[in-house]
């Protein structure tokens, strides 16, 4: 049915908002990266959301990466080094002058290249200088290690990616990232660097109030999807006007950002709102493809669903909501590249994912540890419209 599908990591017009942006917000875009078809593959691309970033050296010269995937389930910023190609970005060195290099562990396998330094704009936020990664053909990495590939496949290419790289802004400070010192072609796990050398969430490196949380809003969109569509992520948390938390449920999560959900008689206290997903990946009692797993109920399921705190924590809150689950295949011929209801089967007894497709039409804010807002102290996930 599908040449290719690439479901997100982890793990984005109908609707589109054409309004000029305030400097604390990045236009998001739900699109299909032209790149992905000139990489030579037919590929099935969709809920994919892309941002732009800036990215300086120490000498001021400067590029704009387009198409870099919003993830909302991981941190820091990692790009293809293709992309970087002009700027003489620094390596990041440890206290004996060995390389850092960095094994990203995501949902669908690994992340292997070298951390460096680098000047990073964010919208319009002013510059900031923090340790990116930087993979794929030209990085200066040297052979993954034999402990990074027990992790699965490497997918730091731009047709495994789904992009130039990977913002990550969940609400959590680091997480996901093993980092090696590598002295030519032999590399061992680092046992003690520097903590301001670790890849870490870029939002912590703002200033004026806005280090503390994102929002991601996005406009609803048809049933049947929409070509593309716009939306905004805007940094900082009741530190300005356009940030306000009031009107959100606010619920409370366990350190890796998960909440809980029940439907259908079942309650998954591993749940999480992840934009880096492309399709919601659910345990749900509903005709699937059994080769794809991909849902394909013959009419669109609404399915009612109760979002709470994850247990023994706080804001103490439980919403009713639903998910709407469509037919891929009938979706698919419609050429769209943005969909609310595309779904795949995952079976657990404790984990979902609401991906992509539950963020249109709503906004859904993330708090970060050690840190406040409207919502409560963090982490903390606040939904508005749920």
């Amino acid at each position: 049915m599908l040449a290719l599908v690439l479901g997100a990591l982890l793990a984005g017009c109908g609707g589109g908002s054409s309004s000029s942006l305030a400097a604390n917000q990045m236009r998001v875009t739900v699109e299909r990266d032209p790149n992905l078809i000139k990489a030579g593959r037919e590929v099935f691309a969709p809920d994919m959301p892309y941002v732009s970033v800036v990215v300086c050296d120490g000498s001021d010269h400067c590029v704009t990466v387009p198409y870099v995937q919003l993830d909302t389930g991981s941190v820091g910023l990692r790009l293809r080094a293709k992309t970087l190609a002009g700027l003489d970005l620094q390596p990041v060195l440890s206290a004996s002058g060995k390389q850092v290099d960095a094994c990203s562990n995501f949902a669908q396998g690994y992340i292997w290249g070298a951390v460096e330094q680098a000047n990073v704009q964010l919208g319009g936020e002013p510059a900031m200088q923090l340790p990116i990664q930087v993979f794929g053909s030209g990085s200066p990495a040297p052979a993954v290690p034999a402990l990074c590939t027990t992790l699965g496949n490497n997918i730091g290419s731009l047709l495994a990616v789904g992009g130039n790289g990977i913002l990550g802004v969940a609400g959590l400070l680091t997480g996901g990232t093993t980092d090696f010192t590598c002295d030519g072609s032999s590399c061992n796990i680092a046992t003690s660097l520097d903590p301001t050398l670790l890849i870490e969430n870029p939002v912590t490196f703002l200033a004026n109030g806005d280090d503390n949380g994102v929002i991601l809003t996005l406009p609803a969109i048809p049933a049947s999807g929409a070509a593309s569509a716009q939306g905004e992520l805007t940094f900082g948390l009741d530190s300005r006007s356009d940030n306000q938390t009031a009107g959100f449920h606010a619920f409370g999560t366990d350190a890796y950002g998960n909440l809980s959900m029940s439907a259908q008689g079942q309650t998954y206290t591993q749940t999480a709102i992840d934009s880096g997903s492309s399709f919601l990946y659910l345990p749900f009692d509903m005709p699937y493809d059994s080769s794809t797993q991909y849902y394909t109920p013959s009419t669109l399921q609404i399915v009612p669903i109760t979002l709470s705190n994850e247990p023994g924590t706080s804001p103490d809150v439980s919403v009713s909501s639903s998910l709407e689950v469509g037919n891929i295949i009938s979706l698919v011929d419609t050429g769209n590249d943005a969909f609310d209801d595309i779904g795949q089967y995952a079976p657990s007894s404790s984990t979902a994912t609401l991906s992509l497709p539950y963020f249109f039409g709503r906004s859904v804010a993330y708090g970060i540890p050690g840190a406040t807002s409207g919502l409560g102290p963090g982490p903390v996930v606040g939904v508005l419209n749920p």
